[in-house]
């Protein structure tokens, strides 16, 4: 290797690693311009951009647009007849030469005197389209895989950039929103409790609907902004999670190609790398199952999948504490209603569990099918509920935890979503010995 083609990778191993250092995520709106430069440089182009879609698909704004001389003053650019078509939403591109050629009618490439392309594609935690990421050379270029593979790692973090910024404009919009609906409501209140303070008894009934009012808001606010800030973590997993696949891949086709001095001490640590990144992808499907947002009832809500996915969203605070035990049916079980909002009752009952066992203990799940119902029993050994209060534990803002630690709210909310799928949920409670939570649920 020349000393001129070492010295160029030193400088692209060099802004790989700024990349992913805490100075870069930390620099905000002047992510993409610092980054840009640097691509630009370490890659010896002559133009380098970041640019975002446009909601008609039809041509994409830069956020970022650099050549050798500096930052430049940002374009819009039609995408129709030009190299950028064939990546957005596709796959990375790229052209050696002769690009005029191959798009005569892309009059800013002509322009700019571009001899070479290569593009890659961007995309959301939802695998849509936001944008793309590309280098142009006025000279020819011998190879583009490095290029590729450099800017594919780019390419994660520029995404994540993007739809931090769609989903903190949402925040913005939700909160406004909110604000605005409190104040409405509000006034409304304010208005019927003067014209119920006559009457006691209309009275009491107002109450009543404003405590319904007020758990609906709260848990409104407190999933929709859950939901922005679940995909938020589970896309920044994500992130570091394709550069490992990438890593692996890299190193399985290294071997593959060149053979390892010792196969199988490689062959054990690829097959760690991989077993670890599945790990990792559970853990952020489990996330992005907990945080929907919608209010669908149509859904076929696999209840073990659900259960496995609550598990392992509370891992952290059950390992080493409990032991789950897993007494499912043979048979997979399916239900009809929303994924996402069975995922929260069973998180808020599997959560009382563990947060009641003291020391070691354990919490037993049994699945079972009878005739067209299907029953979950959960059940620990934790410190139990005294009987004169169990009937009160669905109550709103019913609690047995030290103020600050408990709304009261989770059991309330559960009791409501298993009502709204035709459900049924009993507790059954000893002090000392533990609790016992069934749930019936009709089978699909």
């Amino acid at each position: 290797m020349s000393n001129k083609e070492l010295s160029k990778l030193k400088k692209q191993l060099q802004l790989i690693n700024e990349t992913v250092s805490n100075d870069v995520y930390n620099l905000g709106e002047q992510f993409f311009e610092k980054i840009v430069l640097k691509l630009n440089k370490a890659l010896d182009a002559d133009y380098t951009f970041i640019g975002k879609l446009s909601e008609n698909h039809n041509s994409v704004e830069t956020l970022s647009l650099v050549n050798t001389k500096g930052v430049l003053e940002n374009i819009t650019y039609d995408l129709k007849n030009t190299p950028c078509q064939n990546v957005i939403g596709q796959n990375p591109c790229s052209y050696l030469k002769n690009i005029p050629e191959l798009f005569p009618n892309d009059q800013l490439l002509i322009d700019m005197g571009i001899e070479a392309y290569v593009g890659v594609p961007l995309y959301d935690s939802k695998k849509e389209p936001t944008g793309i990421l590309v280098c142009l050379f006025k000279n020819e270029i011998k190879d583009t895989y490095a290029i590729e593979s450099i800017l594919m790692i780019f390419a994660s973090r520029a995404s994540a950039e993007l739809e931090h910024m769609k989903l903190y404009d949402a925040l913005e919009k939700h909160k406004k929103k909110l604000e605005s609906t409190v104040e409405y409501r509000t006034k409304e209140l304010n208005k019927k409790n003067k014209e119920l303070e006559s009457s006691n008894q209309e009275l009491a009934k107002t109450l009543e609907s404003l405590q319904k009012a007020q758990i609906q808001l709260i848990q409104s606010e407190k999933m929709a902004t859950l939901g922005i800030l679940t995909s938020g973590v589970a896309h920044e997993i994500n992130n570091p999670l394709n550069y490992l696949i990438g890593a692996q891949i890299g190193l399985s086709n290294y071997f593959e190609n060149h053979q390892s001095l010792d196969p199988e001490n490689t062959n054990i640590l690829l097959e760690s790398i991989n077993v670890g990144v599945k790990r990792i992808s559970n853990i952020v499907n489990g996330l992005n199952q907990f945080s929907r947002n919608n209010e669908n009832m149509n859904e076929d809500c696999d209840i073990h999948s659900i259960l496995n996915n609550c598990f392992e969203m509370l891992s952290s605070i059950s390992k080493h504490k409990v032991d789950i035990i897993k007494k499912y049916s043979e048979v997979t079980i399916l239900v009809q209603g929303n994924s996402g909002k069975l995922h929260q009752v069973f998180l808020n009952i599997l959560s009382n569990s563990i947060q009641s066992i003291t020391g070691h203990g354990k919490i037993e799940v049994v699945t079972k099918i009878k005739e067209r119902e299907i029953i979950i029993e959960i059940e620990d050994n934790g410190h139990g509920i005294e009987k004169d209060i169990l009937h009160k534990i669905s109550d709103p803002f019913f609690t047995t935890k030290p103020p600050g630690q408990g709304t009261g709210l989770g059991l309330s909310i559960s009791t409501s979503i298993i009502n709204e799928h035709n459900g049924a949920l009993k507790f059954d409670s000893e002090p000392n010995k533990g609790t016992k939570v069934t749930i019936n649920l009709p089978l699909k």
